[in-house]
C-alpha cells in the first residue's frame, strides 16, 4: 500500500512539474527578485543599524515567494484553460496574463529594491538608468541628424 501511495504521489507531481514547465523562467525570474529583495532589505537594516533576524526574514520572505510564485501558477493555469484562447485573437502573444502578472510582481519588488538603495546610497538606480538612457537617444537622434555630440 505504502509502495502505491509513493509511486502515485510521484506521478501527480510529475504531471505538476511538466504542466508548469512552460513557465519556469517566469517563476524563477519572480522567485529571485522577491529573494533580491529581501537581501537588500536585510543590506539597509543593517547599515542603517536597524535589528534584523532571522525570524523576521523569514516570515517576509516564505510567505512573499509562495504567494508570488502561487499567483503566477493560478494565472498560468486560468490563462492555459480559459484566457489564452480568447487573448491570442487579438494579441499574438501566447499566456499573456501570466507574463503581465509576473512583470507587475517584479516591477514591485524593483521598486522595493530601489526604496532599499536609496535609503542607503542616498541616489535612485532607476533614475540613473533612466537618465543614461535619455543620454543614449539624444546621442543616438544627433548621430542620426549629423549634429556635434
Amino acid at each position: 500500500m505504502r509502495e502505491y501511495l509513493t509511486s502515485n504521489l510521484l506521478l501527480v507531481l510529475k504531471v505538476f512539474l511538466v504542466f508548469f514547465s512552460p513557465i519556469k523562467g517566469i517563476i524563477v525570474c519572480v522567485a529571485l527578485a522577491t529573494i533580491v529583495d529581501t537581501l537588500s532589505g536585510i543590506w539597509r537594516a543593517k547599515k542603517l543599524n536597524e535589528k534584523v533576524t532571522s525570524k523576521k526574514a523569514r516570515h517576509g520572505l516564505v510567505p512573499k515567494l509562495l504567494s508570488y510564485c502561487g499567483a503566477v501558477m493560478l494565472i498560468y493555469t486560468s490563462d492555459y484553460f480559459i484566457v489564452n484562447e480568447l487573448t491570442t485573437i487579438i494579441v499574438s502573444v501566447e499566456f499573456i496574463s501570466t507574463k503581465i502578472i509576473a512583470l507587475v510582481l517584479i516591477s514591485i519588488e524593483v521598486a522595493s529594491i530601489d526604496e532599499n538603495f536609496k535609503a542607503v546610497k542616498k541616489w535612485s538606480f532607476i533614475n540613473k538608468v533612466v537618465s543614461s538612457i535619455n543620454k543614449i537617444k539624444d546621442i543616438k537622434k544627433k548621430v542620426k541628424n549629423g549634429e556635434d555630440l
